[in-house]
């Protein structure tokens, strides 16, 4: 068992040591006297990682504004392409060259 509180852990080691404690408890593999210890632990863990989610959740929920503002600053600034120009009275029209090939 890890003596590393659970918030000095990255995300994926506590998903693993979770991992590896929920696996010990379903398969009996703690001893009664540890069970309690091994149960904490686990809680302590889900608790930081809600945590963790929540806080990472409420950032993108304030970052998302601005992507939206920068998007649309973006998409207002580019050029639209011009529309096709009308052929020409005065100047040849474009002829395509297709062989042979029956159409």
């Amino acid at each position: 068992m890890s003596e590393t509180p659970p918030d000095q852990l990255t995300y994926a080691q506590a998903v693993e040591e979770l991992n590896g404690i929920i696996g010990e408890l379903d398969e009996g593999l703690v001893d009664v006297d540890a069970l309690t210890v091994r149960f904490q632990r686990a809680i302590d863990i889900m608790e930081d990682l809600d945590g963790r989610i929540r806080r990472a959740r409420a950032k993108v929920d304030e970052l998302a504004p601005r992507l939206d503002a920068i998007s649309r600053a973006a998409a207002d600034s580019t050029p639209t392409a011009a529309p096709p120009r009308p052929a020409s009275a005065d100047g040849p029209s474009p002829t395509f060259d297709y062989g042979d090939e029956p159409f």
